[in-house]
């Protein structure tokens, strides 16, 4: 399982690169700052996995609970991990902005007011991971068990994340509904011609399914670590439910991120390309006259 946990954790790391270099390359507009946001906590969810919990488990070589075992686990299990569906739930919220409040959503101070909240967010995830090293809060990676041991509080904690997770995950899907309803309403109002009504219906479809697909990643994961994995008491059954689902999440929410806006890079790579070939035509002809 640890080779396992290691080969997922280099494909994750993979992905989550592309994705953010993908997004750097754009313009860096309030979503495309918490997108990056959030492929950062992406990978340092994978980077726990990748240096510590893939490597013991390799090696067999587990002396006891120790200062990194906890740091690392409390980031990827509670800390680090709650950035995602806070993160996403932000990219709902602007997205609704923009739609309801154009004109006064897009300021020049729109970027660091986003830049802002993401900091504050940040800061709150490295106290809740401090929190959680007290001896009777932790949580550390057992590679014999191939799960975790928790303190006494954990199993409270993991209730109240599941439940913030969700709570997260269905506001997403309500401010992302509404997004779509008032888009439906407002190009027939307009009535646009029927090919710019289908391409924009056909980007809101996507966009739409996208963020559902990334709300529900961390739901789903967090309501398997806590009550789908007491199912059974089997150490691979449940491994797969708590460790393994943990790691899947970070790394399919950066296979979402890259699958949706490959269409958007090719499109836009198309463009420049264009672009360059009609400022060459120009400037030949320009040459041919003199």
């Amino acid at each position: 399982m640890g080779w396992l946990m290691f080969l997922v954790s280099i494909i994750g790391i993979a992905v989550n690169l592309r994705v953010l270099q993908t997004f750097f390359k754009q313009k860096m507009t309030s979503f495309y700052i918490m997108c990056s946001s959030k492929t950062l906590s992406n990978m340092i969810i994978i980077l726990g996995y990748l240096l510590h919990n893939a490597p013991i488990t390799i090696i067999d070589n587990f002396t006891g609970p120790t200062f990194f075992n906890m740091l690392v686990n409390q980031m990827v299990s509670y800390g680090i991990y709650l950035l995602g569906p806070v993160t996403q739930l932000m990219i709902s919220v602007n997205r609704l902005m923009v739609m309801l409040f154009v004109k006064k959503s897009i300021t020049q101070n729109n970027q660091k007011i986003t830049v802002a909240i993401l900091v504050v967010f940040w800061i709150m995830a490295v106290l809740i991971t401090a929190m959680g090293l007290r001896d009777s809060c932790n949580v550390i990676y057992n590679p014999e068990l191939l799960n975790w041991w928790s303190g006494g509080c954990d199993d409270d904690i993991g209730e109240a994340v599941m439940g913030f997770v969700i709570l997260c995950a269905i506001l997403s899907n309500l401010c992302n509904l509404i997004v779509v309803i008032k888009l439906a309403m407002s190009m027939n109002k307009k009535h646009l011609d029927s090919e710019s009504v289908r391409r924009r219906q056909a980007k809101s479809r996507k966009l739409f399914i996208q963020n559902c697909i990334q709300d529900w990643l961390f739901g789903i994961d967090s309501v398997n670590s806590t009550y789908i994995d007491l199912i059974y008491d089997g150490i691979l059954f449940r491994f797969f439910l708590d460790i393994f689902s943990n790691l899947m999440t970070p790394v399919l929410d950066g296979c979402v991120m890259m699958f949706f806006n490959h269409g958007g890079e090719k499109k836009q790579s198309v463009i420049l390309s264009v672009k360059k070939k009609d400022t060459t035509t120009q400037n030949t002809g320009s040459m041919g006259r003199f």
